[in-house]
């Protein structure tokens, strides 16, 4: 009877020591699997103040309402506002309207300003790129890509120009044409940090096509934002250290904002290896951070609208 309560607790003993060990092992082998996307795990865990700081949105509304006033004090011509005196100040005046609305991200009312000011002022090529991006914001990529191919036949290319070209060449599958506008936006940007933005969608751009090893223009690299986004894509550095990079951001608004960009352009790198499901997982999180003054957030917008509705 001794000998079979002794081996009874033996079995006991055993069985709680071989279940701990089960335990340890299942703890380690979970502490040792790193998270597989944490840039998602970043977004889902952190509330962000409204992409419009009140402040912000005083000062738009402020803006409006003096451009609106102006605009109805002296008004405009509704036909040949060119030909009128004052015709320049009209289209400053309509400019600044679309930018006001652009920024509120109200692209219908922001592309009837430009419009309007291009009506004021037809040679300006500025008003023309800011009217396209407006078209393209609201999905008229057809229409955009019309008045950006106008630009293109009066000699008129320019840093902005081929932006807009690169990102219809993404929203259009276009691979072959992005990786030669791409760079030539990257080569046309006014300095190395906007350069650094169009170099990723050079990166992105010669990936899709199924390029290796993408070349990229020999350009200045900055050491600061968005250089973690382009050294990510490049293996340099992982995810996590690019999430590193974001959480380094002590400003709430603008960490909305490169995390913004890094989900874009993370998710376009998991579209270029075939990862569609993933993709459409940094796409969604893109778009829901909110930050219609980006263009990743309506490139984003795009893209899971394609994958919804896919053409033939």
């Amino acid at each position: 009877m001794t000998a079979r309560v002794q081996r009874s607790r033996d079995l006991t003993g055993a069985r709680w020591l071989a279940q701990t060990i089960l335990l340890v092992l299942a703890a380690t082998a979970n502490a040792a699997t790193p998270d597989p996307t944490p840039l998602l795990t970043y977004a889902a865990s952190h509330q962000f103040p409204p992409a419009y700081a009140p402040t912000a949105q005083y000062a738009m509304k402020k803006r409006l309402s003096q451009i609106t006033f102006d605009l109805s004090k002296d008004p405009p011509p509704e036909t040949d506002c060119a030909k009128t005196l004052g015709a320049k100040r009209f289209a400053t005046l309509f400019d600044d309207l679309g930018s006001v609305y652009s920024s509120m991200g109200d692209d219908a009312k922001a592309a009837d300003a430009y419009a309007k000011a291009i009506a004021c002022n037809p040679r300006a090529e500025f008003l023309h790129a800011q009217l396209a991006a407006s078209l393209l914001d609201m999905g008229r990529y057809k229409d955009a890509r019309i008045e950006t191919k106008r630009q293109l036949s009066l000699g008129r290319a320019n840093f902005s120009v081929y932006t807009l070209i690169t990102q219809l060449d993404f929203i259009e599958d276009q691979w072959l044409e992005a990786v030669t506008d791409a760079r030539l936006a990257a080569t046309e940007a006014p300095d190395d940090e906007q350069a650094t933005y169009w170099q990723c969608f050079l990166w992105l751009a010669q990936k899709h096509v199924g390029t290796q090893e993408p070349v990229l223009l020999n350009r200045r690299i900055p050491e600061t934002w968005p250089t973690p986004i382009l050294e990510s894509l490049e293996g340099k550095i992982t995810e996590a250290e690019l999430v590193d990079a974001v959480a380094s951001e002590h400003d709430e608004h603008r960490q909305r904002e490169i995390l913004t960009e890094a989900l874009f352009y993370t998710g376009q790198k998991h579209l270029a290896e075939d990862h569609v499901d993933v993709a459409v997982k940094y796409f969604t999180a893109t778009s829901n951070l909110n930050v219609p003054y980006f263009i990743e957030h309506h490139l984003a917008m795009a893209e899971l609208e394609k994958l919804r509705h896919p053409m033939p």
